[in-house]
């Protein structure tokens, strides 16, 4: 009898947190869906917090993605950038890891965080080197923190280089 009590114990707290993460989808899906809220504070803010309390749920990652998006499309880039950064460390088997590594590393060159920017380039490089991308990464590494002057430099030297293999 003391195992029927102990199993509907475990069951009702199980089936409690299971509608809890329902509610939060749920109430997630309908900010997304309101026009005036889907680039919100209160969206980003769900996001984080659903993450923060599931960190293990399969949407958890993708929401922070989102998270991170909304945000830098809305001016808050250092926030967008650390959320990219959160992704790729937090959830390093997930297959969004290499674009949040290269969103975030976007994000921090703009801000301008070279030296941040070019660390997570730098990680992606270590963790994906055979992904279509990665000599895209490897040049954004490479040019990462050179000023512009140093750029410039970088770039005749490249065109003179080509003019004399002719």
């Amino acid at each position: 009898m003391k195992y029927i009590y102990f199993l509907a114990i475990i069951f009702f707290f199980t089936s409690c947190n299971n509608s809890g993460v329902d509610n939060a989808i749920k109430d997630i899906s309908s900010l997304e869906q309101n026009s005036k809220l889907k680039n919100s504070d209160s969206l980003i803010n769900s996001y984080i917090r659903f993450a923060d309390a599931n960190p293990k749920h399969d949407s958890s990652a993708y929401y922070l993605m989102h998270a991170a998006h909304i945000c830098v499309t809305n001016s808050k880039v250092v926030k967008g950038a650390r959320l990219y950064e959160r992704v790729a460390n937090e959830y390093t088997s997930n297959p969004i890891v290499p674009q949040a590594l290269i969103n975030g590393g976007i994000a921090f060159a703009t801000i301008p965080d070279p030296a941040h920017a070019k660390k997570l380039y730098d990680q992606f490089i270590t963790l994906f080197p055979k992904h279509p991308r990665i000599e895209e990464v490897k040049k954004w590494s490479e040019y990462s923190g050179l000023t512009d002057e140093e750029l410039f430099r970088r770039f005749q030297e490249r065109l003179n280089s080509k003019d004399t293999n002719l």
